[in-house]
């Protein structure tokens, strides 16, 4: 299988990217393998009354990787992923996924379907001359359609129930309380996704991390917070502060803001739903 579309049709400019990352990455880190997941590409046209014909440009926005580590020293795999994705930041944006080696190799030995399709499909721009990865068995499991249709209509019934659970917070008056419900749906309906779309668990309450990974799947869910102005990043600072500020600092928060919230959390949901639907059919029709 090929990787995605556009790795082929701009592949001069991911050429020109990856030494550069591979560099910072390494410089940090030691890392065994690197993985390009996926990408933004972003496109520019300027006319104006002196050029009124120009091309389209285009550029790397930002990238996804794995990153394969044999040794995590005293750090935690988060505490890797936030500390890459600053080194990286000033060269290019970067969405990362920090795995121990030992655990990928498992889960391909096991036919994880995380593993399996990034091996099979992903690009590989790091190597290290030691390294190497066993073949996955490929496994054609009849029962993982449903056992992920049960996933994800689970995942959205408890979506739900912290929205409605949200709703009635809101309507006592107990803002804090309802913010932190909203969390919890969103949550749940960017693990659901995720996990039904890659394979992937995230054990992160970052609402910014999970969004990021959702993308992956999605090219609907970061939409739902654009961070395009103040007014945007405020109500998403909110969002992301409530799960631990709602319930142990002065967490405030107006009931206009709620209302909006509640109304991008729903939004999440029927995406999720719909999204979730189209990749269990597609399972199916691959049996």
């Amino acid at each position: 299988m090929k990787p995605f579309t556009i790795y082929h049709l701009f592949h001069n400019l991911f050429l020109s990217i990856q030494q550069p990352l591979v560099n910072v990455i390494v410089k940090e880190a030691n890392p065994d393998l690197i993985y390009l997941l996926g990408a933004s590409i972003s496109r520019r046209r300027t006319e104006s009354i002196f050029q009124q014909s120009a091309p389209t440009s285009h550029h790397i926005s930002s990238c996804f990787l794995l990153i394969l580590m044999q040794d995590l020293g005293n750090k935690e795999t988060h505490d890797w992923q936030d500390k890459l994705e600053t080194n990286c930041k000033a060269f290019l944006p970067v969405t990362i996924i920090v795995l121990q080696q030992s655990s990928f190799k498992e889960w391909l030995t096991n036919g994880h379907p995380f593993a399996a399709n990034v091996q099979e499909i992903a690009p590989i721009i790091y190597k290290s001359e030691q390294f190497c990865l066993p073949d996955h068995i490929p496994t054609h499991n009849e029962e993982q359609p449903k056992s992920l249709e049960k996933f994800h209509l689970e995942g959205l019934r408890k979506s739900k129930e912290f929205l409605a659970g949200s709703e009635l917070f809101r309507i006592r008056k107990q803002h804090a309380m309802a913010a932190f419900m909203l969390h919890q749906c969103v949550e749940q309906s960017l693990r659901t996704i995720i996990q039904i779309g890659t394979g992937y668990h995230s054990n992160t309450h970052s609402i910014d991390r999970l969004i990021r990974y959702a993308g992956l799947i999605s090219y609907q869910l970061p939409d739902v917070f654009p961070q395009h102005n103040e007014a945007d990043k405020r109500l998403f600072s909110l969002l992301q502060k409530a799960y631990i500020d709602a319930r142990y600092k002065d967490y405030q928060i107006a009931n206009d803001d709620l209302l909006k919230l509640t109304e991008r959390a729903k939004h999440i949901i029927t995406i999720v739903s719909e999204v979730g639907k189209q990749i269990l059919s597609s399972l199916r029709s691959n049996l």
